[in-house]
């Protein structure tokens, strides 16, 4: 089976280490397989639904006993053997050369909405510089930000000259019984619940040497990605694009045809009609959106009916219950009662 979708994907390449790294602590493999929608031989570069691979990670979790995988699949797998976007990393020449590679081929591991122009983004502060993930975690996905982080950091560790990478790290989730397993992996407290996503990073660090790979073999593995990133961008649908552009405006609670047709330099109609074209329309993908992360914040447990309506960008409580029931047929305090076996 082959995915190609653009909306909030993985490379297959991500999922394929996880399943392998789940099977080698005793997860049936064909299972995890299955639920990610692969082969054991599929293309690395293949994408996988975000939404996939989170399942497909609990799956893992559960099979395992073991609530830390995302954080020992990040710990102990090597980057390189993921993705070409790690070894571009490893053939750069400094850290913050890996980072600016890392923001300009990061859509190749991890194609999400992002607040602002970059991924990831450097701010020198009162205590310190800190490495800042723009990652817009919608649907929640903490599991996703544990592992990012761990990678960033074990990923670093050999390149080190006796001063740690990181000192602190700041989530914007809760302890999920997981925090003191990342702070171990991380080797630096953890913040839960703070305003942000972040790393305090090592000024030094930021000129240690990497260059693992001869400067040739660098500009090889770029134009590969290059190549990559073409073909990422030419398998986006405009239902794809509109969903991107969805993300991080979801809440505000303002959106509207006309508005995202202009950032996306479509006219109304013009949207109107290539929506048409792949099938689908604008107010299908709006609620097909409200509607799947409803279900993700309620599945959670954490967030409130007014939370949720919020985020979600409805006036009230009582219109997303409305269009929540017209989804499911049931009301959304409901469905969450049901979904906890109440």
């Amino acid at each position: 089976m082959t995915l190609t979708t653009t909306r909030q994907s993985v490379a297959a390449g991500m999922a394929l280490g996880l399943i392998s790294h789940a099977a080698q602590h005793g997860a049936d493999r064909a299972a995890l397989l299955a639920m990610a929608g692969l082969q054991p031989d599929t293309d690395p570069n293949t994408r996988v639904p975000l939404s996939a691979y989170a399942a497909t990670m609990r799956a893992a979790a559960r099979s395992c006993d073991d609530p830390a995988i995302a954080i020992h699949f990040a710990e102990s797998s090597n980057f390189a053997d993921l993705s070409i976007v790690g070894l571009i990393g490893y053939a750069a020449g400094t850290m913050r050369d890996a980072l600016d590679q890392l923001n300009r081929f990061g859509r190749l591991v991890t194609d999400i909405a992002v607040a602002g122009p970059a991924r990831f983004t450097l701010a020198m502060e009162a205590d310190g510089l800190w490495l800042t993930d723009n990652r817009i975690d919608v649907p929640p996905f903490p599991e996703l930000t544990e592992s990012t982080f761990v990678r960033m950091v074990a990923g670093t560790r050999q390149f080190g000259q006796g001063e740690p990478y990181a000192t602190l790290a700041e989530v914007t989730h809760q302890d999920r019984g997981t925090g003191a397993e990342l702070a171990r992996a991380l080797g630096v407290p953890v913040r839960f619940g703070a305003a942000r996503n972040a790393l305090r990073v090592s000024v030094a660090w930021q000129d240690y040497r990497i260059a693992q790979y001869p400067r040739y073999a660098f500009g090889l593995f770029c134009e590969h990605a290059d190549r990559l990133l073409a073909d990422l961008a030419a398998r986006e649908t405009v239902a794809g694009a509109v969903e991107r552009a969805l993300l991080p405006i979801l809440h505000s609670g303002t959106v509207s045809a006309p508005q995202i047709a202009r950032q996306l330099g479509y006219s109304e109609q013009g949207l109107y009609r290539a929506l048409k074209a792949e099938g689908t329309h604008f107010e299908g993908l709006l609620a097909g959106m409200r509607h799947r992360f409803a279900l993700a914040y309620l599945g959670a447990g954490r967030a409130t009916l007014a939370e949720i309506a919020y985020l979600l960008g409805y006036s009230d409580v009582s219109a997303f219950s409305r269009a929540f029931k017209r989804q499911t047929g049931v009301a959304p305090a409901h469905w969450r009662a049901q979904q906890a076996g109440g």
